[in-house]
């Protein structure tokens, strides 16, 4: 190959390089995938207890009694979906309170969040307290208004009521009332209560919690009238959740507003190429590296020492000692 041509062929593959990343940059594609074009004018924060007592086996499923936590989970999808276009965002509580999601815009990052929400292990926590989120939840609703005043904030509290500590600093929920627009609270659990399994799968396979006062299976009893305090406090409706359905009727009840929500954006590619011109960017940069290791070590042959049997004889004549 002349050195032309191979002068030629390297600049092709570093043109090839920078135009590739360009084409990444702009994601090429064919055909336009489905997007909402509707956004809600509501911030909702769901408040989810994740104290042990949400695995107790007393809510009514398909297959028989499954745990609490279980039924909280295919409610709050229900929810999100009955509101295409409101923003999201999830304080959980047990030991402590924090945020595990800011508020989005994103379903599938709600629906993440919801999915992977875990509960606190039988001997992590120091005794459940309803009212233990209400400093971050003050906190969080107040960054939203500053940040869009014009929205509502709706608060929906999940949870079974169980008080099983008087520790820590007494709360109220009204002290909510000027941040709150609406919401519901969302009850699980029967005041007779059931056992609440072990395992993190919520099966059963090791056993179930112990009392240990007494050492018998620990059973964990719902407090209806402590979430209906609640829902009086934060001037929502109470909601005992007994199975699945009715969520469409507790989202019409924030009468959520809707506006365009294109935002003059087109949509994104139903079939997006981008892995394609980033398969051939990856195979040029794998021959430029090629290219410049083959460089380096010819350059290394050419710089090193001629070996003695390869110098010429007089070099080699005046290199012995007289």
């Amino acid at each position: 190959m002349s050195p032309a041509t191979a002068t030629a062929l390297v600049l092709a593959r570093r043109l090839g390089i920078v135009l590739l990343f360009v084409v990444i940059l702009l994601r090429p594609g064919f055909g336009r995938a489905d997007v909402p074009t509707q956004l809600a004018d509501v911030d909702v924060v769901v408040v989810i207890d994740r104290t042990r007592s949400m695995a107790a086996l007393d809510h009514p499923g398909d297959a028989g009694q499954q745990p609490r936590i279980t039924g909280a989970k295919a409610d709050l999808a229900a929810l999100a979906e009955a509101l295409p276009g409101a923003r999201f965002g999830m304080l959980a509580f047990g030991t402590d309170a924090r945020v595990v999601l800011p508020f989005t815009s994103d379903s599938a990052a709600f629906g993440a969040a919801v999915e992977t929400l875990y509960l606190e292990g039988p001997k992590d926590g120091v005794g459940s307290r309803a009212d233990r989120p209400v400093p971050e939840l003050r906190d969080m609703l107040e960054r939203a208004a500053s940040k869009a005043p014009e929205r509502r904030r709706i608060v929906v509290y999940v949870g079974d009521g169980e008080d099983t500590t008087s520790e820590g600093d007494d709360a109220s929920y009204a002290d909510l009332d000027d941040l709150v627009a609406g919401g519901v609270v969302l009850g699980y659990g029967t005041p007779e209560g059931a056992p609440m399994p072990q395992d993190d799968a919520l099966d059963g396979s090791l056993g179930y919690v112990q009392d240990p006062e007494t050492g018998d299976t620990a059973v964990s009893r719902a407090d209806p009238d402590r979430l209906r305090e609640i829902a009086d406090e934060l001037g929502v409706p109470f909601e005992h959740r007994t199975g699945p359905g009715r969520l469409e009727e507790v989202a019409e009840s924030f009468r959520a507003s809707y506006s365009d929500g294109a935002g003059g954006r087109e949509r994104p590619a139903k079939h997006d190429l981008t892995w394609l011109a980033a398969v051939l960017l990856l195979g040029l940069l794998l021959l430029e590296l090629h290219a410049g290791w083959r460089a380096v070590w010819s350059s290394r042959h050419t710089l090193a020492p001629a070996r003695a049997a390869d110098r010429p004889d007089h070099v080699r004549r005046q290199e012995v000692p007289r």
